[in-house]
């Protein structure tokens, strides 16, 4: 096999992970243009192709990207270090509403390429945020019903008690 056939199967086999994982993902050059996107990615974020592949990461979807924690964690953390894990990062978009995400990032040094390339990989855990809170206003009313219960329980002990002093006095 010769050089650019070793290229190109490896380059469809990096494709064929990246799009069969459910995490959207999004690969970037140094500059933070897009290389590749997940099916995923497309998915979630209701973004075309064409819109998409070559942009500026910051420029997606009428700049709806150009998130300052975004580009931040790209541009000052990940120069400094080749990865990070579990950044959360709150955004409205235009399209989709507001999202909770963990955002996770490596960056690939190929053997076949001088620029790094940016892998991004983008975890939606609005749905889990929304329980977590649901599950700890529950908690909250719990706590409160409990608290009521026990002063009614006093309360209601009080008043047996007042009724049943006159009533061993008169025996």
């Amino acid at each position: 096999m010769t050089l650019p056939i070793i290229i190109k199967n490896a380059h469809d086999y990096s494709e064929s992970i990246i799009n069969t994982v459910r995490e959207p993902l999004i690969t970037l050059d140094q500059d933070f243009r897009v290389i590749s996107v997940s099916r995923s990615f497309y998915d979630v974020f209701k973004v075309k192709p064409e819109e998409t592949v070559g942009q500026l990461i910051y420029d997606l979807g009428n700049k709806q990207w150009d998130i300052p924690k975004l580009r931040e964690l790209l541009e000052t953390i990940l120069p400094q270090k080749t990865s990070f894990d579990n950044y959360e990062v709150v955004h409205d978009f235009a399209t989709i509403g507001k999202r909770v995400m963990l955002l996770n990032a490596r960056q690939i040094d190929p053997a076949t390429e001088k620029e790094r390339i940016i892998l991004l990989a983008i975890e939606d855990i609005t749905e889990r945020r929304e329980i977590e809170i649901g599950l700890e206003n529950a908690r909250k009313e719990l706590a409160a019903t409990k608290i009521a219960e026990d002063e009614a329980r006093e309360y209601t002990q009080s008043i047996i008690n007042t009724v049943r002093e006159p009533l061993i006095t008169l025996n």
